[in-house]
């Protein structure tokens, strides 16, 4: 794209904004309606006939009759089918200028197109009833993977476990990497859309008849059925997981509260018409808008009114402080360890911090009810006590004190504990009631009402002996870290400032066959207290791992792990997942750093940048121009220390995905690495 049709590009945008006053919708007004389109986060690629566009009207491209677009998780290119003289097409295009990376030269007609979540891999469906998955870094062929039917609908789930096609009715689940066929489904109409929850555990599919149909991947089962989505033609999960939208016809789209479906369903009417796909932005602060066209008008909607998911917030605290509980002491003898932590002690105390974090969760809830009296039970001299907000509880009052209950206002509620229930909401567990016009207090104790048999047969339920064996091994990684620390000291490359920390845990999973399994987590960071980063750790500008000697320490201590207490972990064939991160300060870099491409040349690599998945080119040529480069770059450099010198890696089926973090700050403080190996089914 030339430099002014760049700017007039971006003009055209800002001039087609309008935030209405109601919603706060964004609005950008497109040159046509789209016939269909993809969007990731605020970059989005839209088609009309023959033409491919940008946000801002901009033609990238036109190829052809214009059947599909898909466009990379990683924001940088974007796939398309399309109709070239009699036959098809499947080729990628760069999202920054329109031009054409690759086509593809395939033998049977491309019939349906799909991105892997990680972006690493294109599939395509075709008429010879195939997938062909090939990679997006050289565009080479992966696999294939023969199915019954011909495509007209691919959706793959977020952790690259499956792979769902359809043709009209029948529904083909297989397994992604094997190419197993896990399950069969005969729909009773038309699939219209197939969509995976984010956590992977749903399975959303659409149908002709106004049907959305609920699966669960373990064994695909259909859990759910909701009636009444009328044209039902898409869906598509938020990410959170709670909600689901649906476009419900060309003019509405209904949000169906999953957990709570019958009280809670929100619909946006469109002001315009013809809707043709969903998609969610996330802004730079974390809030989430609701992406759809209406006509011309690209709408980005805030959706920040959903109940959040209270069970999977108070889920993830309450892990994380169980987590701490679990690990043996410092200075706690194995003896008194196997006294505090049991399959007793460990049910009690889940208890009681999931009733600890729903307490703080909640809030004043009980104090910003509404409450009024129900209806006396005789027999057990029960009254009842409704909660606009919350399910009532039932208090034991004796007869002669009912008609002291007159005015609900007159009642203060003390002590109260909380739990979440199934439909997402919070009840009352215990409280202490008094009637101030009387003083009398009343006590509500239904602490013990939660059957504690869930933990063992949940699904993130990790046997206690494998969690105790991890908390030995990071005592005894600790005891590593020290005899690295210490001998690091001695010879003056760190001091007693350079704090490296080791942590593992066990993680409960599922494969790709639905079965239970377990993971093994490894973790190791450092920190530098501030005024000795510079000398410690990486100087401004470096990011050669030599450069950095508590960097060095800590891979020293990793290489040590290896020789020593991860070696019941090396399996060859099994898979281990290596996180690697590189961090960078805001220190603004003004004239250019060579790179001498000590880890290679990298174009268009796949990172993590804060979370969402991005591109980063740097070579000899680009230099270091950016801190996102040379964070990535220092990540590189602990990919490239463990390809050498773990060599107990090479047998393993490895994996690396690459993290980096710039912060908003300067200092030598923020300039890091770290590393965490996932062992996949470990036990």
């Amino acid at each position: 794209m030339k430099t002014a049709q760049r700017l007039l590009a971006v003009l055209l945008l800002l001039t087609s904004i309008n935030i209405t006053a109601q919603t706060q919708d964004r609005v950008i007004q497109l040159k046509k309606v789209p016939h269909g389109w993809d969007n990731r986060n605020f970059g989005v690629c839209w088609y009309n006939e023959k033409e491919i566009l940008n946000i801002g009207s901009y033609t990238f491209c036109s190829p052809g009759t214009v059947l599909d677009v898909r466009m990379s998780p990683a924001g940088t290119t974007f796939a398309a089918l399309y109709l070239k003289g009699k036959g098809r097409e499947v080729s990628v295009f760069s999202y920054s200028d329109g031009r054409t990376k690759h086509t593809f030269r395939l033998t049977d007609k491309p019939t349906a197109i799909a991105f892997t979540a990680n972006a690493r891999q294109l599939c395509i469906g075709d008429a010879g009833r195939n997938i062909q998955v090939f990679n997006t870094s050289d565009y080479s062929l992966v696999k294939t993977l023969p199915v019954a039917v011909a495509p007209k609908k691919i959706a793959l789930s977020y952790n690259g476990y499956f792979i769902a096609v359809s043709d009209e009715q029948i529904l083909y689940i297989l397994n992604f990497e094997t190419g197993k066929v896990r399950k069969v489904l005969e729909i009773e109409s038309s699939v219209n859309h197939i969509a995976f929850s984010p956590d992977n555990a749903k399975m959303a599919v659409l149908t002709e008849q106004g049907k959305l149909h609920m699966y669960e991947t373990k064994t695909f089962a259909q859990t759910e059925t909701y009636e009444g989505m009328l044209d039902a033609r898409e869906c598509l999960f938020h990410p959170e997981g709670k909600y689901i939208a649906i476009i419900t016809a060309t003019d509405r789209i209904a949000i169906l509260n999953m957990k709570n479906p019958t009280e809670d369903r929100q619909y946006i009417d469109a002001s315009g018409v013809g809707i043709r796909h969903l998609g969610y932005a996330r802004t730079a602060k974390g809030l989430i808008n609701l992406v759809y066209n209406a006509g011309s008008n690209m709408v980005f909607h805030p959706i920040e009114d959903l109940v959040p998911d209270y069970q999977h917030l108070v889920a993830l605290e309450v892990e994380e402080k169980m987590d701490e509980w679990l690990k043996q002491m410092p200075g706690e003898s194995l003896e008194d360890y196997h006294l505090r932590v049991n399959e007793e002690t460990r049910a009690a105390q889940y208890a009681l911090f999931e009733n600890e974090v729903a307490t703080s969760m909640a809030g004043d809830r009980v104090q910003q009810a509404d409450v009024s009296f129900g209806s006396y039970n005789q027999e057990q001299n029960m009254l009842e006590v409704n909660f606009d907000n919350m399910p009532p509880i039932f208090l034991e009052v004796p007869q002669e004190d009912v008609a002291e209950f007159s005015k609900p206002e007159k009642l203060t509620f003390e002590n109260s504990v909380y739990s979440v229930t199934e439909d997402d909401n919070f009840e009352l567990l215990y409280t202490e009631v008094t009637n101030t016009e009387t003083g009398k207090k009343y006590v509500f104790d239904n602490l013990e009402k939660q059957s504690l048999d869930y933990l063992s047969a949940g699904d993130n339920f990790v046997p206690l002996d494998l969690i105790q064996q991890s908390s030995m091994e990071e005592v005894k990684l600790q005891e590593i870290r020290e005899e690295v620390v210490t001998a690091a000291k001695e010879a003056s490359l760190i001091s007693e400032h350079t704090h490296i920390d080791v942590r593992t845990k066990v993680e409960a999973s599922t494969n790709a066959d639905g079965e239970k399994i377990m993971n093994y987590a490894v973790e190791f960071n450092y920190d530098v207290e501030q005024e000795f980063s510079a000398q410690e750790d990486f100087g401004p500008g470096k990011y050669v791992i030599a450069q950095s000697q508590s960097a060095m320490a800590m891979l020293r201590i990793v290489q040590n792990a290896f020789a020593n207490e991860f070696k019941q972990y090396i399996r060859p064939g099994k898979k281990v997942i290596l996180q690697v991160t590189g961090s960078a300060d805001a220190a603004p870099i003004n004239r250019k750093i060579p790179y001498a491409e000590e880890y290679g040349a990298f174009n268009e690599a796949l990172v993590y940048d804060k979370g969402e998945l991005t591109t980063l080119t740097v070579s000899s040529a680009t230099g270091i121009t950016s801190n996102e480069q040379l964070a990535f770059l220092r990540a590189m450099g602990v990919k490239d220390y463990v390809g050498k010198n773990i060599t107990e890696l090479q047998s393993m089926q490895t994996e690396y995905d690459c993290y980096i973090n710039v912060s908003n700050e300067r200092g030598a403080e923020f300039r890091r690495i770290g590393i965490k190996f996932v062992f996949v089914d470990a036990f």
